[in-house]
């Protein structure tokens, strides 16, 4: 049976040549990079030379990034980090005001949701457009004198719609320039420019390895100089502080090594907008197939789609049955059996939301891969 694997956004499988490297690297030195002799200082040499390249995907400095265990704590961290600290301030009189959007990744809302149902902040979620971006005019209306924290998502995780980050950041600083302004970057790093970020306004983004075909287990937190944050795990003050623990050295490493590689080669993924161009065009000529958003506007290897009158577990389970490994909505939510709330932000229905799949290939992708994927959507559609 052919195996067809397009479940990218998911995880970025990591090359045979990639895992052999950051062997070499590791068995340079098995220090802790906390310990001051030979073997430690070997050690923290690796880790910041790591963190300057993964920093240099930011355009940022290495003093301005943070490695975390994955994206779901840098998030956690920039969100719960920033409000611990804020409940500090004396200044502070009024419930501060968190805005996020219906784009979010849900490590971005539960932390969010979970604060609100504290009491400690009040809570506004603003709704997408039917193309799948942040509506910016009810983002910008939702701002209030209360409000000092907002996040926004570069590319979601989901649809793949690209929103205009930079652009929405000095928007909001310009109404308000004391507001926090944190973004998802997890599925644009590699796939968009990142560099314009540590020369913006930006105050925060998020990022994590496996999605650009590191190891899982390592992430990271760009903070820009001046912004901050009160520590979520302490103990022995690693990571400025800010994330006490010893590093994940071959992690780090093997988030160093992709970074290293991606900068080098910026158009790694081009090719794979190919094979998705050639999936969508096929796509549109099955019955009943509608696909989510404006791919105009959208990341070069993801489509998000449902077929009307086809529920999608009978579709995942032909996709499984035909070796085709495909998601239905976010991978950190998959199983749970609700609909996703990044279609239900862009106003499709409950069915739609529930019975959706997303394709996401990768720089290995061919078209013979799509043709697979397309001939077992149209077995599916037929038996129907």
């Amino acid at each position: 049976m052919k195996l067809v694997y397009a479940d990218f956004n998911a995880t970025y499988p990591c090359s045979d040549t990639h895992l052999d490297m950051v062997a070499r690297v590791m068995k340079k030195t098995q220090g802790n990079p906390s310990s001051i002799h030979h073997f430690g200082r070997e050690a923290k040499l690796m880790l910041e030379e790591a963190r300057g390249q993964v920093a240099s995907l930011f355009g940022a400095t290495r003093q301005s990034l943070l490695f975390t265990s994955g994206a779901t704590e840098a998030n956690n961290l920039a969100i719960q980090g920033y409000f611990k600290r804020f409940s500090k301030d004396p200044k502070a009189t009024d419930k501060p005001h968190m805005i996020i959007t219906a784009g979010e990744h849900p490590s971005i809302t539960q932390p969010a949701e979970w604060l609100r149902d504290l009491g400690v902040i009040s809570l506004t979620q603003v709704p997408l457009t039917c193309e799948g971006t942040v509506d910016k005019d009810a983002l910008l209306a939702a701002i209030t004198d209360s409000t000092v924290f907002v996040s926004i998502i570069y590319a979601s995780n989901e649809t793949g719609i690209i929103n205009l980050a930079e652009e929405l950041t000095k928007e909001i600083k310009q109404k308000k320039p004391s507001i926090h302004v944190h973004m998802d970057a997890v599925q644009a790093l590699g796939k968009l420019d990142t560099s314009w970020i540590g020369s913006s306004q930006l105050d925060s983004a998020s990022a994590s390895a496996h999605k650009i075909g590191g190891l899982k287990g390592i992430g990271c937190l760009y903070l820009k100089p001046g912004s901050a944050l009160d520590a979520l795990v302490v103990g022995g003050g690693q990571e400025q502080r800010l994330r006490s623990g010893t590093e994940n050295m071959p992690g780090l490493v093997s988030f160093g090594l992709r970074a290293r590689e991606i900068l080098a080669s910026p158009d790694w993924l081009q090719g794979c907008r190919k094979v998705r161009d050639h999936f969508v065009e096929q796509l549109k000529q099955i019955p009943g197939a509608c696909i989510h958003g404006d791919l105009a506007h959208s990341l070069p290897n993801t489509v998000n789609f449902h077929i009307e009158s086809l529920g999608g577990d009978v579709l995942m389970l032909q996709f499984d049955m035909n070796g085709v490994a495909v998601s239905s909505g976010s991978a950190c939510s998959s199983g749970v059996g609700s609909p996703s709330p990044v279609l239900l932000g862009m106003g499709y229905s409950e069915w739609v939301a529930l019975n959706s799949v997303r394709v996401s290939f990768g720089a290995g992708s061919t078209v013979d891969d799509s043709e697979h994927i397309l001939a077992v959507i149209k077995q599916a559609v037929g038996g129907s």
